[in-house]
């Protein structure tokens, strides 16, 4: 029996609550991407949010000079 290529997904997750959950899953890297920079910004603009750091696969807000809290998150998963 052939093993099937395994397909990865990306979901971006909303950590500021104690429920995680998720804004979408994205099929591309660069799509879940675009998510995390969507939110971050949406974090910025109606939240005012505005000491929060955006990374490739995450965003931070500075809590103090040493400590960063996570907001969003993105969890790549291998379906089978």
């Amino acid at each position: 029996m052939k093993n099937a290529a395994k397909e990865i997904i990306y979901g971006v997750c909303d950590k500021t609550n104690k429920n995680d959950s998720y804004f979408g899953f994205f099929k591309n890297f660069e799509d879940a991407q675009k998510e995390i920079l969507i939110q971050g910004n949406r974090l910025k603009e109606d939240l005012g949010i505005m000491d929060i750091t955006i990374k490739n696969d995450r965003v931070f807000k500075l809590v103090n000079e040493r400590e960063e809290e996570l907001l969003i998150v993105m969890y790549q998963y291998v379906l089978r």
